[in-house]
């Protein structure tokens, strides 16, 4: 059905997250057929998506009934986010043994041997644990939840379910947009890693909140999607270049590899850094919540 900004909420609510459980099943379902790593990304942002649409609607349902599908597709994420931490340290090991071969390839190597090793246990251990967390029986039971709004019996959340949705929406972006804002203080400075880390995140939240209710920003939402997808980019490459320094640290190299390679990831470090400076000089996040606003 189509819905719009005057649909009522508990209406919107049902249609949404129906849409966001179909895009999990279909992906559920290619992942079981190839596993390929591509249909496995897709997996678990669309799992990662799911989440959001119920956290964005969790006001309209009974207390609890939210939370155990939460609970469930939150499993789903972790296993595959294993399967994702493998893939991209693949990736860069195997990039880094290529760019560094003459100082130290033979190192990495071994390296790289031992992720792809994993990762064949891994893919046995996801193809087991995706049956036993997503099972067919997971659609139904997300069915008839999504379908139970309280209609008649209402919660202390403030939401009223039959107002439009847009007043909702607004309030809801509003929430995510606030947590960005307050972790960039500490997020821009060199020394403010994990701040950097939160605000990964809640960059993510916020654009699947955004990506849910596209349809209420008008013409300006590819432009203000964009502009969150490079935030995420380079903030998601930080955080990956502190978790591969921590890999290399507990890799037992000998002492001159593993100055070599850390010396190798703060300087891609340290040009991430100075993009993510450039990017809040030239599309500050306060600029992104006036075009959120305006095409609201």
């Amino acid at each position: 059905m189509q819905i719009e900004g005057t649909t009522p909420l508990w209406v919107a609510a049902r249609a949404l997250l129906e849409e966001r459980g179909d895009d999990f099943s279909r992906c559920r379902d290619r992942v079981l057929k190839t596993f390929d790593p591509e249909d496995i990304h897709d997996l678990r942002v669309s799992s990662r998506r799911l989440r959001e649409g119920l956290a964005l609607f969790d006001p309209c349902y009974p207390p609890g009934n939210i939370a155990r599908v939460v609970k469930k597709v939150r499993q789903v994420t972790r296993l595959l986010g294993e399967m994702r931490n493998l893939d991209e340290a693949l990736l860069f090991f195997t990039a880094l043994a290529n760019e560094l071969a003459d100082a130290c390839g033979r190192d990495l190597e071994r390296l790289v041997r031992s992720f792809r090793k994993n990762r064949k246990k891994g893919l046995k251990r996801l193809k087991t644990g995706l049956r036993e967390l997503a099972p067919e029986s997971l659609r139904d039971q997300y069915r008839r939840i999504i379908n139970s709004p309280s209609l008649f019996n209402p919660r202390d959340s403030g939401a009223d379910l039959f107002a439009p949705l847009s007043g909702f929406a607004r309030g809801a972006l509003d929430v995510r947009f606030n947590a960005m804002l307050n972790l960039l203080p500490e997020a821009r400075r060199v020394e403010g890693v994990e701040a950097r880390h939160r605000l990964r995140i809640a960059v993510k939240h916020f654009r699947y909140r955004l990506e849910i209710l596209h349809f209420l920003m008008g013409a300006g939402f590819p432009e203000l999607l964009a502009t969150l997808k490079g935030y995420q980019d380079v903030l998601g490459m930080m955080h990956d270049l502190d978790v591969f320094a921590g890999v290399v640290r507990e890799a037992a190299f000998p002492a001159q590899t593993e100055t070599v390679l850390q010396g190798a990831i703060a300087a891609k470090g340290g040009k991430l850094f100075t993009d993510f400076s450039t990017m809040l000089e030239t599309t500050p996040f306060e600029r992104i919540g006036e075009h959120m606003r305006h095409n609201l």
